[in-house]
């Protein structure tokens, strides 16, 4: 994403979640915006996302705008507005929107942690 799309998105996040955290990814291909603590809900925008792994944590993803495409344990999907798919510990996953940046509500059941995320750059 480039700097006005990021503006742009960070401006609409805080005005449909006021005082939620938004995160940027250092890449500037994904923004996390967290929603709340315990069974953590969160909105994704994703340009493209990293091969990443949990092994603790189940992921659900339901596309709320846009259309991704998913790769979850060497399997490929394509979502469209309204789709999910759920992501369970151990399955090696990564996305990339189609056109523009998907917008993806994020469920993780037990809430998402630094220290049981794993890059696979």
């Amino acid at each position: 994403m480039d700097l006005l799309q990021i503006e742009h998105y960070q401006s609409e996040l805080q005005t449909t979640y006021p005082g939620a955290q938004i995160k940027i990814a250092p890449d500037q291909r994904e923004m996390v915006t967290e929603l709340s603590g315990e069974r953590a809900i969160a909105i994704a925008i994703i340009e493209r996302s990293q091969p990443n792994v949990h092994t603790e944590i189940t992921e659900t993803y339901r596309v709320l705008r846009g259309s991704l495409l998913m790769a979850r344990a060497g399997m490929g999907f394509v979502l469209h507005m309204c789709d999910s798919i759920t992501i369970t510990p151990g399955q090696i996953h990564h996305a990339q929107a189609l056109g523009e940046p998907a917008w993806i509500e994020v469920l993780c059941e037990p809430a998402w942690r630094a220290d049981n995320h794993f890059v696979l750059a």
